[in-house]
C-alpha cells in the first residue's frame, strides 16, 4: 500500500499494488495497480493528500481525482487475486496488513484468510546485510530499482529479493515468536539507537 499517513484508523490507502507470484517459476503471473481516491467515500469528505506523503510517492490530489478508483472496487479486484494465493508477503507486513484489514472492515467485506509473511522479519539475511530499507536491500542483492516509491514497484522489488531465499525457510521463520527489545532514548539520542541496530517501530 501507499497511504496518506501511518495510522490505519485515520489515514487512507491511496494506492494498492499486488502481484500474484509463482514461486517455483520465479514469475509474476498477475498484477494489480490501483490508485485509490478517498474522496469517493462519503466518510472521507474533505480529504487532501498530506505534503509528507506526496513527497514520498509523488501521488497528488489531482492524480487521485483523475485516475483513482473507489476503494471498495479495488479491494474486490484484490480479492479475486487472493483466491489463487497461498500466502501474503509484504515488506513491513504489519503496516500493510493494518491498512488492508481496516479497509476491508470499513467496507464490510470478509477478507479471505491467508497467512502473512514479512520480508523484513521472516527472511534470514546474511549477517553482512544490515539494512532493511527496500532500495538498499535491492542493491545488496545486485540490482537497482529505478522506480519511485510506489506500491506495485515496491512489491516487485520485494519479490525479486525474497525469491533469492528458500520459501519454506521464510514460512518456517514466520511461525517463530518475535521478541521486541526497546531502546529507551530521547529523540535527540535516536542516532545512538540506530547505531546499535534498532529500527523505529511505532507500536
Amino acid at each position: 500500500t501507499e497511504t496518506s499517513g501511518l495510522d490505519p484508523e485515520t489515514d487512507k490507502i491511496v494506492e494498492l499494488g499486488a502481484v500474484l507470484y509463482d514461486w517455483d517459476a520465479k514469475l509474476p503471473v498477475q498484477m494489480l495497480s490501483e490508485l485509490v481516491d478517498p474522496t469517493m467515500d462519503v466518510t472521507s469528505e474533505g480529504f487532501t493528500m498530506p505534503e509528507e506523503a506526496e513527497a514520498i510517492s509523488g501521488i497528488t490530489d489531482e492524480t487521485l481525482n483523475k485516475y483513482g478508483s473507489y476503494e471498495r472496487d479495488a479491494l474486490l479486484r484484490l480479492e479475486l487475486m487472493i483466491q489463487s494465493a497461498d500466502y501474503f508477503i509484504a515488506h513491513n507486513a504489519n503496516f500493510d496488513r493494518s491498512f488492508i484489514e481496516a479497509a476491508y472492515k470499513h467496507h464490510s467485506i470478509t477478507m479471505l484468510d491467508r497467512p502473512w509473511l514479512c520480508s523484513i522479519n521472516d527472511i534470514k539475511y546474511p549477517a553482512e546485510i544490515k539494512t532493511r530499507n527496500l532500495q538498499h536491500l535491492a542493491a545488496d542483492h545486485g540490482f537497482v530499482s529505478s522506480f519511485r516509491h510506489r506500491a506495485v514497484f515496491d512489491v516487485l522489488t520485494m519479490l525479486k529479493i525474497a525469491s533469492a531465499y528458500n520459501i519454506e525457510d521464510i514460512i518456517s521463520r514466520s511461525k517463530e515468536p518475535i521478541l521486541y527489545v526497546q531502546a529507551i532514548v530521547s529523540f535527540n539520542e535516536k542516532e545512538l539507537a540506530k547505531a546499535r541496530g534498532y529500527r523505529w517501530y511505532a507500536p
